[in-house]
């Protein structure tokens, strides 16, 4: 018989043999039973029947194990690359994160600088005429900017602090500037700003600009000072 003729007929009678234990290789997974039937082929080849018997179980028992094992690396190599996009991504993010962050500091310490330089600034002097409480027209413009300006921030507050001369009887002069600090405020809430943001306080003629009185002196004390305080978190700002 020839040899590749023989390698057939040996072939052919191991897979008779290995039919024998079929029912025992059932069980096993899809890569054992591929294994099986290759190791039967080689031991086929190598040994004959006894070969093709033994290469079927070895067969299936380790090279079944190694297709497996193939197998699981291959889905644990798929899962490395997801959970190493994964946290590439996250690293991505964070980085973003930091620079949305330095950005928001650096924004927060110009409005800190400016408002600190400012401060003292943000003030108007009102006057008025001797005895009256009548806003004059000029001082309109720039009222309604403080009052766009309290609008825009509700957490922004205005102190209005009325004042009167020393000419008239004291108790006239108490009452006059307060009418003076309720005036501006009526003007503020009819242009739209809410009136808690609003705290007005009179003091008459208690608190001149100038010790020695004058006509000068008297024409600057007749006046309601308008202070826009926009205050911030005082957390946030020493941070």
């Amino acid at each position: 018989m020839k040899p590749k003729s023989l390698v057939v007929a040996i072939a052919l009678a191991g897979i008779s043999v290995a039919g024998s234990i079929t029912p025992a290789l059932a069980d096993s997974s899809r890569e054992q039973t591929r294994s099986a039937a290759s190791g039967l082929v080689i031991g086929a080849v190598a040994g004959g029947p006894i070969g093709a018997f033994t290469g079927a179980v070895l067969g299936g028992e380790i090279f079944g194990r190694l297709f497996e094992q193939r197998r699981v690396n291959k889905g644990l190599a798929v899962q490395v690359a997801e959970l190493t996009g994964e946290l590439d991504l996250a690293h991505t993010r964070h980085a973003q994160k930091d620079q949305v962050i330095t950005a928001l500091n650096q924004d927060l310490d110009k409005v800190l600088a400016i408002q600190s330089s400012t401060a003292k600034s943000q003030q108007l002097s009102v006057q008025f005429r001797t005895a009256s409480d009548v806003l004059e027209p000029q001082y309109e413009a720039e009222l309604e900017q403080v009052a766009h300006a309290l609008r825009r921030n509700k957490d922004a507050t205005v102190t209005l602090a009325g004042f009167a001369d020393r000419r008239g009887d004291d108790r006239f002069n108490q009452a006059l500037s307060e009418k003076r600090v309720r005036g501006i405020k009526r003007f503020l809430v009819k242009n739209g700003v809410n009136s808690k943001q609003i705290i007005g306080t009179a003091f008459g003629e208690t608190r001149p600009l100038d010790s020695a009185e004058s006509l000068e002196s008297n024409f600057f004390d007749r006046r309601v000072v308008v202070e826009l305080k926009l205050d911030i978190d005082r957390e946030l700002a020493t941070r």
